[in-house]
């Protein structure tokens, strides 16, 4: 009873210095820095992890001869969270300090090496799901801590020596190891991906602001398209821009085509090009005498020149040649 009190209360103040820790900035943007200083700031956090490590070897207690404590969740937290570099590194420093802590203690060197191995056992797992692109569930978080905790206890088989006094102590350490660590890591995992939530929340409310004042910033730039004024007989008709499918250049002037009528103009594809440059790329000059309106367009077809035309949703689908210097940039705009 008095060894699970322990753990608690180990777990309990390694909890409490963790929220203390994301409460601080220069913490969190370390946790959080994917920058050119990231490899820096990992090392810095396998410190931070690997110091949760020795404070849980100070304050764990003593059970014949060995030291039950909760050192697995800095190392797992530091290398499922943050990778690698974090874990390995939070597992060397809490194993050469287990081991310097107790330097002629008869479980020394098999908790010291176990501690080793979770760090590598972190950066294995961290890879393996990055790779995969999964999100660890609190169900794989309890399987891993309980994995992690069983190799410690067979390696506290393998090289505690009398065999009786190993076997004595895992069968005294093994439940309350498990259990407990298991329960703890969930607490300690979540405070710090809590701190990822948020940093990403954040950075996503940025890139949502920085996208919004682009697209304000193009709706102010974009220029206003029609209408226009065409002499129809004896009035002039307002057409809209996304009323014209295709204009023709005649003579000096030019003709603009609309679904069911067509208007005549004094101004030659030169300057209607100019008139419907809205920036969108709608309107194209697809050939010396045409310019379309994408928009409009029906298929693409191939023609007599081994090129392509354009068929129009017109009422005489009417097909236009495309020229070879624009195909690319027909085909891009219809995703081909």
């Amino acid at each position: 009873m008095e060894l699970c009190y322990n753990m608690v209360i180990n777990i309990g103040l390694l909890v409490l210095i963790a929220i203390t820790l994301t409460k601080i900035p220069l913490v969190e943007h370390t946790l959080c820095d994917e920058g050119g200083q990231a490899t820096v700031g990992r090392f810095v956090l396998g410190a931070i992890f690997g110091g949760f490590c020795i404070v849980s070897t100070c304050t764990g207690g003593v059970v014949q001869g060995a030291i039950p404590n909760t050192r697995v969740l800095g190392v797992l937290a530091g290398g499922l969270l943050c990778g690698p570099i974090v874990g390995i590194t939070a597992g060397v420093i809490g194993a050469v300090h287990r081991f310097l802590f107790d330097p002629h203690g008869v479980t020394t060197f098999a908790c010291a090496f176990s501690t080793l191995l979770e760090g590598f056992f972190a950066a294995g797992i961290y890879q393996f799901l990055k790779e995969k692109n999964h999100t660890l569930r609190w169900t794989e978080l309890l399987l891993i801590t309980a994995a992690a905790e069983a190799v410690h206890m067979v390696n506290l088989l393998i090289f505690v020596k009398p065999f009786a006094l190993a076997v004595d102590i895992v069968k005294t350490l093994t439940v309350p190891m498990v259990i407990i660590n298991s329960i703890g890591m969930l607490l300690f995992f979540s405070i710090f991906k809590d701190v990822y939530m948020m940093q990403m929340l954040e950075a996503d409310n940025e890139r949502l602001e920085i996208l919004n004042n682009d697209l304000i910033e193009k709706s102010k730039a974009k220029p206003k398209v029609g209408p226009f004024g065409l002499q129809a007989g004896d009035h002039t008709e307002l057409v809209e821009a996304d009323n014209i499918y295709y204009i023709e250049a005649i003579h000096k002037g030019a003709k603009v085509y609309c679904k069911d009528k067509s208007f005549y103009s004094n101004e030659p594809l030169v300057e209607w090009e100019k008139k419907l440059d809205s920036g969108d790329n709608t309107f194209v000059r697809i050939h010396r005498s045409y310019i379309a309106n994408l928009t409009k367009g029906e298929s693409l077809q191939p023609d007599a020149n081994n090129g392509y035309a354009l068929c129009m949703k017109d009422e005489n689908h009417t097909i236009i040649p495309i020229s070879r210097k624009v195909i690319h940039e027909i085909r891009d705009y219809y995703s081909m």
